[in-house]
This record gives C-alpha cells, structure tokens and sequence, in this order.
C-alpha cells in the first residue's frame, strides 16, 4: 500500500476516493467484535496518504455489508 501511495503521489494525485470495508473491520457485524486489523489498514492508509499531501476521502459505505447483519435486516 505504501509504494502504491507514493505512486499516487508521484502521478500528482491530490485526493483518493476509497470504500470503508465494513466486514473487514466488523466481520460478525456486532460492534463488540471489532476486528483492529482492519481499522489499523485505514488508519495506516490514510496516514500514508496524508504524509504524502493526498486528502483521503472515504465512502462510508458502498454496498458492503457484513453477511451477520445482512442475514438479521
């Protein structure tokens, strides 16, 4: 992830569009299981893209939904 924001960055890109993937970061769909691998890739992203002067602008949700929560609403 790294080299490909430092390819943005060379590209002259000021901003990266990205979708939060919410069943990387709640698998089970319950808050209490919190899967931190997966929030500490956005968290690690948006500060290689911000150390690099690209805004991250995040999609809070496109369509992906975890299948526990699919299944109960």
């Amino acid at each position: 992830m790294e080299e490909d924001v430092k390819l943005m960055a060379d590209l002259g890109m000021k901003n990266y569009r990205f979708s939060l993937s919410w069943p990387r970061m709640f698998p089970t769909g319950d808050v209490k299981n919190v899967n931190m691998k997966g929030v500490d890739f956005y968290d690690r992203l948006i500060n290689e893209l911000l150390k690099h002067g690209i805004e991250p602008l995040a999609t809070l949700y496109h369509w992906d939904l975890p299948q526990a929560l699919q299944d109960k609403y």
